[in-house]
């Protein structure tokens, strides 16, 4: 007869070790990685969304003399590939590949705590915060009336990207029921 005070026998497989480690069921366990795996996917189309608008801003900018796209090409120098002949578009990769992944996931994170009544507003707040570190790291030598262009219609590229990037997080987050653990992350709601 087994003692009671011994492991059963779901206990001891990984599944169960598993649930006592987390405190859940090993379907929830499932559940919840399938959940972050969507999470991901919607920051990814939500990122990709705002790069989209933020580089046609920037071909603006860069038809106005405003923006050079050579510094995209320093991205690519930073991870040891600036000895490639592209460079610049290894660069803007690396850029629309942060875009897509590290900024939508810092925004999902601390969204809630920005400012503005729809996750939209709150992306436009977001995006001001990330313009301040892409101002320096991005500036050519612009001067004058250059600079000037390159000030503002970067910020409004900014704006673009917070935009559209809350607006696809707002927007999947009212179908598919919140994000991160089911927890709801459209402030009011």
């Amino acid at each position: 007869m087994a003692d009671a005070s011994s492991p059963s026998a779901e206990e001891g497989t990984a599944d169960g070790a598993m649930g006592e480690f987390t405190g859940d069921s090993p379907s929830k366990a499932v559940g919840d990685l399938a959940g972050v795996f969507r999470d991901g996917v919607i920051g990814a189309v939500a990122g990709f969304a705002g790069v989209v608008l933020l580089s046609m801003v920037l071909v603006v900018a860069a038809a106005l003399g405003a923006f050079d796209s050579e510094a995209f090409a320093e991205l690519a120098d930073l991870v040891g590939l600036g000895a490639f002949p592209q460079r610049t578009l290894i660069g803007y990769v690396i850029f629309v590949g942060g875009g897509m992944t590290t900024f939508p996931l810092l925004f999902a994170s601390v969204q809630e705590y920005l400012p503005g009544p729809t996750m939209a507003l709150r992306g436009i707040g977001f995006a001001t915060i990330v313009w301040t570190g892409f101002l320096p790291a991005f500036h050519t030598g612009q001067s004058g009336v250059a600079l000037a262009l390159y000030i503002v219609l970067s910020l409004v590229a900014h704006w673009a990207y917070g935009f559209a990037l809350g607006s696809a997080f707002e927007f999947f987050a009212e179908r598919v029921g919140g994000f991160l653990g089911g927890k709801g992350t459209v402030a009011g709601r």
